[in-house]
């Protein structure tokens, strides 16, 4: 699925207009707690998939970004109707990071997608 394909599903929002609206999109991760993303994520067995990889979360802060930016994820998915700050943008923009969001909840957005083929992320527990 694309990723203009996802935001129209959700009738998302975005914040960085100009980005990867093309990126192909195969996976899904949500969590609102950004050390459980960082300690799943990062047991991915094949890193590839982080690529085609959206991070779903309902944490509009600047932690989120920091934390896709780090596990190499490029696109954010707000949900629950969260607006990120001016700063939240201002760092998508500058990480590159395609930062959206939607009224729809969490649940509900993942069985959208899931519905629609995208996958979770499969791991391999190391803890």
């Amino acid at each position: 699925m694309t990723l203009t394909e996802l935001m129209q599903l959700v009738d998302a929002r975005t914040y960085t207009p100009t980005l990867m609206r093309d990126k192909d999109i195969q996976f899904g991760f949500c969590s609102d707690l950004m050390s459980d993303a960082l300690v799943i994520m990062n047991s991915v067995k094949d890193k590839t998939i982080l690529d085609h990889t959206i991070l779903i979360t309902g944490l509009a802060t600047q932690q989120s970004i920091r934390t896709a930016e780090m596990l190499d994820v490029d696109v954010v998915l707000l949900v629950r109707g969260k607006i990120p700050s001016e700063k939240v943008i201002i760092l998508a923009i500058e990480a590159n990071l395609m930062l959206i969001s939607t009224e729809v909840t969490m649940f509900n957005a993942s069985g959208l997608l899931y519905e629609k083929g995208i996958r979770g992320v499969k791991y391999n527990i190391q803890w």
